[in-house]
């Protein structure tokens, strides 16, 4: 058995993680705790921004140490989901990871400065390409099920997720990365309540396949138990 701790940087990827990640991993006998939002979140007295990092990483950084230190038996580990999308540059490796040319080896090239930084192999570094709404964007035609008003929208950014070859693709500056393609088409859309909804209703299997980055994390998380 392994218990898994992870750190999140919003309501979205804790809900997530909750009503998706957590019944599956118990499957692999690894049981997730309830993710910890990071950071400035933990320090507004109760009350939780709408999400993201802000400008500096290092309160992240003090937060998983902290983190690590509470549990240390052998049976712990740990994890995070966080956005490669406006990653602060204090993030360990920043300039060298972005000078990487896809998206995949940015997350991989800082995943790895980030793990020797922390410097506990129990932790698991994880960055979603390019943020958690690429997900959602695994099935975009799913969104009208939740805003039927905006039916036209949505077939129309369906279309436009179809010309790349994973969601994790979709990345083209502050007006056209996921998030925002999103709420172009349904100004309305609640990203904390549609998002996990969305996540649950496409399921694990279509999700991992069509965001390799992402499958390959939740493949790791899935092998915790076995036998090194």
């Amino acid at each position: 058995m392994k218990r898994l701790y992870l750190t999140v940087e919003g309501q979205t990827e804790q809900e997530f993680a909750i009503s998706v990640l957590q019944g599956h991993l118990a499957g692999f006998n690894v049981f997730l705790t309830r993710p910890r939002l990071t950071g400035l979140h933990s320090r507004w007295r109760g009350r939780i921004p709408s999400g993201g990092l802000l400008h500096t990483f290092g309160h992240t950084l003090r937060d998983i140490r902290i983190w690590l230190r509470e549990d240390q038996s052998d049976d712990a580990r740990f994890s995070m989901m966080v956005d490669l999308y406006h990653l602060p540059h204090d993030f360990p490796g920043y300039e060298a990871g972005m000078a990487r040319q896809t998206g995949w080896e940015q997350a991989e090239a800082l995943e790895q400065s980030l793990s020797e930084a922390v410097g506990d192999a129990r932790f698991i570094p994880h960055l979603q390409v390019h943020e958690f709404e690429a997900l959602v964007l695994t099935d975009a035609a799913r969104i009208e099920g939740l805003y039927p008003a905006r039916a036209g929208g949505i077939s129309q950014l369906d279309d436009e997720c179809q010309a790349y070859e994973s969601p994790e693709d979709i990345n083209h500056g502050h007006q056209s990365h996921p998030k925002a393609r999103i709420f172009q088409r349904v100004p309305e859309y609640d990203e904390n309540v549609a998002g996990p909804l969305l996540a649950h209703d496409i399921g694990l299997p279509r999700l991992r396949a069509a965001c390799p980055h992402f499958g390959r994390w939740l493949t790791r998380l899935e092998q915790l138990d076995l036998p090194t």
